[in-house]
């Protein structure tokens, strides 16, 4: 009687010339409900499994199930998992907006100041399908992806363990079993919950949160092959009558009712139920992930010694385990392996002089044989009567390894592999070891951001005793676009860091990515790698906005009062990522119209250029020493050229023409200021930019000088003049919720410069106390700091007090005696809130003790 043991499968890693292959075993399969929130009690589930060490051969998962299980089989552990979740802010993932960090000086210097914008489908409005196109939380999941130790690469099997992600097709109503593609798309489109995120786009199917069909996917389980299925229920219970309001909420509600019979048949077609006790949390309950993680810990705990011995009853030993062999009365070794073999192995044998054998008792001592990793082959041959056995165990050990060769592109420094190779070389092969040192060589590959480093194959070379292990360290065989139906190429690669012949690097491809969205051309970046042999294609993935759109904005102010815009923008002219901009305003005291083209970057350089042409009037209060004159009136008209060199994504070092002419009258006779100048002046600016958003930042800082003169002997400018301007300040956050702000203004300009380009300063935001451009002149020096406290934490608009003091003084003439008493001290309280209509401030503010002014203003600035 022979008996053998029964291998299936592939091994972890490719091996030639090598017999070996995994044993066949019980494939326990993991199902992960849905649930929102709920599911983070996935993850202490999973913590328990780890500590009870119960193997898990394929996980399938739904919604917030696909998220856990989908990073788990990508080798993160449950603690790992548990920090990421907490990092995440799930309460902000519904907003797709590029962080200003991101952006360059051409996009960053045109802020948002609309209160509605419309996107256009041809002539019609274009409606959004949902609150989110789901990019921030593919790029939060695709950039820690990244850095697992195991890579899809279009293969779900690939993972540490394989793993299957359910989602529904929106067109068709069936559900979908996706195993193959990128994983944080699969993870994304399981988790799209209609009205909440957009559909993800897959093999030209529209796919959304996998719960509409199968909220407890044990079928996919069943259907993978699986021997036995432990479920998480994870699932939400029916919302409560007070509950039920949004539109998302009023879905979720259907879905679930939908979904309660189907979910109730899987729980019994699972082996395994494991319901954690979480009636008291709702699905939205994302900040209670510690104590849900518990719960879901607890309920592992709890069952894990009863699984345990389940699986050992099914384990997947011959069905005739239980066939009576007889009673031991040789056991012996042959072969030549035993040497191999610790010397405790002989106590652990359950084949023993003298000990009644089951079939099942041989077949262990050769499993525990094989899996000492020392043999490609181990069998069993019984002979004798049975009161008499003979046991012999036939050890096919792996040969001797003289040398190892790693061939690699030298990525890692020799001494790595010289490592590893002086582990393995000069004694019999053990492939435990092997792959043991491969998988060292591997995770410090991907370490070092090399995520797709792998082992093509390793080849035993029989004739010398040499093992060659050939390392592919991830090689970009091709970068393709698909979804650009208008732009060009040029635009999407040009922010695509990666080109063909480089090695995929994880920083590199998240730094492409959030490049390429924050163009603001696209509604989704998604990548997608593809094997191609030895090497890798790079698949760019677009989801284009609608180029052409309308914004309509407002603010209000105490002393401007009401102005209002109306802006129609070509987002992308020609697909070239150039911009045509037409603008108009009115209010009680300004009217202005701007046709402008510009572009952030010029082909593949850095370089930005704008045209721009325009018309401005605006009216002024006029005063003197605190006493309000009669009002004044600047018209401008004209047009102006600028082309710069951006810093990065910092700032910007730019040349500007400006030819235009500017009427300044008054109603006044006595009105010193009334001129008609014709201005053309060359201008020389610098900008440095880092302020992390607006229009309060929390940090950054925003610094910029310019020079500008006009010539009239050259340009046929009216009056020559000169004016330089230095501006320094910076946002410093103190403590959590505290934010100061020092800022230093200076300007000067010779005696010619006219009226219409003086420096102005006073206002709200501008020296409070004093009116709007009250103070003016020639020469000007402001300083100041503002302190600045959030008081709403934890509330959805942001709310701060200020507090403000600043120093400042303007003089008319360059030889102007600088005297203590021209210096104003501005002292001011505001109270601002962040709406959604823009910012909201009340001011009240005190000028040197002679003049107390309240403000109030709603709106963004334009």
């Amino acid at each position: 009687m022979v008996i053998h043991l029964e291998t299936a499968g592939e091994p972890a890693y490719p091996v030639e010339n090598l017999r070996y292959q995994p044993l066949k075993h019980m494939r326990v399969a993991l199902v992960l409900s849905g649930g929102g929130a709920r599911g983070f009690a996935h993850i202490g589930v999973l913590k328990a499994f780890e500590e009870y060490q119960i193997p898990i051969d394929l996980i399938v998962g739904t919604s917030i199930g696909s998220i856990v299980g989908g990073f788990y089989a990508a080798g993160f552990s449950a603690e790992e998992i548990r920090r990421i979740v907490q990092e995440i802010d799930w309460n902000s993932i519904f907003v797709d907006q590029a962080y200003r960090n991101q952006l360059f000086w051409a996009q960053k210097h045109i802020p948002r100041r609309h209160i509605l914008q419309f996107r256009f489908d041809g002539l019609l409005p274009a409606i959004p399908a949902s609150i989110s196109q789901g990019q921030k939380i593919f790029q939060t999941f695709y950039n820690h992806l990244l850095g697992a130790n195991f890579q899809a690469a279009d293969n779900f099997d690939r993972l540490r363990v394989p793993f299957r992600a359910v989602a529904t097709d929106l067109v068709s109503g069936e559900k979908v079993v996706l195993g193959k593609g990128d994983l944080a798309e699969a993870i994304n489109a399981s988790m799209a919950f209609p009205l909440l995120f957009a559909p993800v786009e897959i093999d030209g199917k529209w796919l959304v949160d996998g719960g509409i069909t199968d909220n407890l996917p044990v079928d996919v389980a069943i259907q993978q092959g699986a021997d036995m299925v432990i479920a998480v229920d994870a699932t939400s219970d029916l919302r409560r009558r007070e509950e039920i309001g949004a539109p998302w909420e009023i879905a979720d509600q259907v879905t679930s009712i939908m979904m309660k019979n189907p979910t109730e048949e899987s729980r019994l077609q699972a082996d395994v139920l494991i319901q954690p006790a979480l009636e008291a949390y709702k699905g939205g309950d994302f900040r209670m992930a510690d104590e849900l993680i518990a719960i879901g810990y607890r309920s592992g705990r709890e069952i894990a010694d009863s699984l345990k011995n389940l699986m050992a009853v099914r384990r997947d030993f011959p069905r005739d385990q239980d066939v009576y062999i007889g009673r031991a009365s040789v056991v012996q070794l042959a072969g030549g392996g035993a040497a191999l073999l610790p010397e405790s192995f002989s106590a652990m044998c359950r084949a023993r002089y003298g000990q009644t054998l089951y079939r099942g008792d041989i077949y262990r001592d050769l499993t525990a044989l094989y899996e000492s990793g020392f043999f490609e082959n181990v069998y069993a041959r019984v002979e004798g009567p049975p009161e008499a056995r003979r046991i012999t165990y036939h050890l096919d050990a792996f040969p001797r390894v003289n040398q190892v060769n790693f061939r690699h592109h030298g990525l890692l420094p020799d001494s790595l592999y010289r490592a590893a190779a002086a582990e393995i070389a000069g004694r019999p092969l053990n492939i435990n070891d092997l792959f043991a040192r491969i998988d060292t060589l591997r995770n410090t590959l991907i370490g070092a951001g090399y995520s797709l480093a792998a082992i093509s194959e390793i080849r035993y070379q029989a004739e010398n005793g040499e093992l060659d292990v050939l390392v592919d360290e991830g090689f970009i065989n091709e970068v393709r676009i698909v979804g650009n139906d208008v732009t060009r190429n040029f635009v999407i690669l040009r922010e695509f860091p990666l080109k063909r012949g480089d090695v995929f690097r994880a920083s590199a491809a998240s730094e492409g990515i959030q490049n390429i969205y924050s163009t603001s051309l696209f509604d989704r970046v998604l990548i997608n790698l593809k094997k191609n042999r030895r090497e890798y294609d790079v698949i760019i993935k677009v989801k284009e906005r609608k180029y052409l759109l309308a914004r309509l904005g407002a603010n209000y102010s105490l002393e401007r009062r009401t102005t209002g815009f109306v802006e129609l923008l070509e987002d992308n002219l020609l697909g070239t990522d150039i911009k045509l901009k037409l603008f108009g305003s009115a209010g009680d005291f300004e009217r202005r119209a701007e046709v402008q083209f510009y572009t952030v970057r010029l082909f593949n350089t850095y370089l930005t250029s704008s045209l721009t042409f325009f018309y401005r009037e605006q009216q002024d209060r006029f005063y003197r020493d605190f006493i309000r004159e009669k009002d004044y009136t600047t018209t401008r008209r004209g047009w102006k050229f600028v082309v710069g060199q951006q810093i990065e994504r910092l700032g910007l070092i730019s040349a500007e023409l400006r030819l235009e002419s500017i009427d300044v009258s008054s109603t006044d006779p006595q009105f010193a200021y009334q001129s008609d100048l014709q201005i053309r002046s060359v201008a020389v600016r610098s900008v440095v930019d880092k302020r992390d958003k607006l229009p309060f930042p929390d940090r950054g800082i925003y610094n910029r000088w310019y020079w500008e003169a006009g010539n009239s002997q050259l340009l046929g400018s009216s009056v020559p003049f000169t004016k330089i301007f230095l501006g320094l300040e910076g946002y410093y956050p103190l403590l959590e919720v505290m934010n100061y702000h020092p800022y230093l203004y200076v300007g000067s300009a010779d005696l010619t410069l006219p009226f219409a380009e003086y420096f102005f300063f006073g206002g709200q935001n501008h020296f409070a106390g004093l009116h709007n451009r009250e103070k003016f002149g020639r020469q000007f020096i402001q300083t100041g700091l503002d302190w600045r406290w959030e008081i709403s934490p934890g509330l959805p608009v942001d709310a701060y007090l200020i507090g403000s003091y600043a120093i400042g003084a303007s003089w008319e003439r360059p030889d102007d005696r600088i005297e203590g008493e021209d210096f104003l001290q501005s002292v001011s309280a505001s109270l601002a809130i962040n709406s959604l209509l823009g910012p909201i401030q009340f001011t009240y503010g005190n000028v040197s003790g002679q003049r107390r002014i309240f403000y109030f203003s709603l709106g963004f600035d334009f």
